[in-house]
């Protein structure tokens, strides 16, 4: 496998995001199965994807993924990680997978014919969301990792408070009692825990490998939550889900003891969505005893080979 860094200009017109792929080198013999986008999550970087890309890529896949911006080498410096702009901060995250994915397939030759599937995870399961209300066309299938589904009202209000809280101190504050509505309060939800987040792996040293990576962890600004908080809210809006071909296969997968998923419960109800709106395929997969990172849990392997299978099931 070999791995190239490309660089591109936000859509917010200042950043400049790194993005890697990940794809076989020239002595591999296995025929080319189509490009997989990973969209990662809140706090974290890519190089936390390369073993699953490993995977997918001796599994015959180009891999691609980007560090969004606030986000690993995208930020300029330690005071950006964790900030996206109040402003128009989902239409940048939307836009800079987009452009991602656009590049990807022309490196790869043939355009919109390469079979093309996007993979989000947590926040990134929120853009992926998102991205398929606005760029479904061709796409081939999308699987859905470590989601949830908040209520309309607590999106909004998140938007609301995050608002305010930015006009009187400015978007690139961090509030204590935002974060403890967000990613702070995930932890409550763990009994006995040992860290503020164990509530992403039941494997300690994923925990520990994550507190000591500070390219992990930020604190999100208000600005960061503001854009979270309108993917959410806009994620589930059956207006917008309406909008994506009927027959896009969809996968959900989830640890049950996962809090962002309300345990199981917010993944069934998010999958609920898209088969009210009318999707034909739409699956939900559940790993028993484990949590949000379900990439980094002991179950690692197995939701790999389930997502092959899956694929392949699919004609992928």
């Amino acid at each position: 496998m070999r791995t190239t860094t490309i660089m591109y200009t936000s859509r917010d017109g200042h950043s400049t995001i790194r993005a890697l792929i990940w794809e076989a080198d020239e002595t591999a013999t296995q025929q080319h199965r189509g490009v997989v986008q990973i969209v990662h999550g809140m706090s974290e970087n890519v190089e936390r994807y390369a073993e699953f890309a490993e995977r997918l890529v001796k599994a015959g896949f180009t891999v691609c993924a980007n560090d969004h911006v606030g986000h690993g080498k995208s930020a300029r410096d330690e005071n950006e990680l964790g900030h996206m702009p109040l402003h128009g901060g989902e239409d940048v995250l939307v836009e800079d997978v987009h452009a991602l994915r656009t590049a990807v397939l022309e490196r790869v030759g043939g355009g919109s014919a390469v079979p093309y599937v996007i993979f989000g995870h947590s926040m990134g399961s929120f853009v992926t969301r998102v991205y398929l209300t606005r760029y479904a066309f061709g796409v081939n299938a999308a699987v859905v990792c470590g989601t949830g589904q908040q209520p309309v009202a607590l999106t909004c209000a998140g938007i609301a408070l995050t608002s305010l809280i930015a006009r009187v101190r400015g978007e690139r504050h961090r509030s204590g009692l935002v974060d403890s509505m967000g990613a702070g309060g995930f932890s409550r939800a763990i009994p006995d825990a040992r860290t503020p987040v164990d509530w992403i792996s039941t494997d300690r040293a994923v925990v520990d490998e994550y507190l000591a990576d500070p390219a992990c962890g930020q604190l999100f600004t208000v600005g960061a939550y503001h854009t979270l908080s309108s993917l959410a809210r806009d994620a589930q809006r059956a207006k917008l889900t309406a909008r994506i071909p009927k027959g896009l296969p969809m996968l959900f997968i989830a640890g049950d003891q996962d809090p962002v998923g309300d345990f199981g419960r917010g993944v069934e109800r998010a999958a609920g969505q898209y088969l009210r709106v009318g999707l034909e395929d739409v699956e939900v997969k559940l790993y028993q005893g484990y949590r949000h990172e379900i990439l980094n849990e002991p179950c690692k392997q197995q939701v790999c080979e389930d997502v092959l299978e899956w694929l392949q099931g699919h004609g992928l």
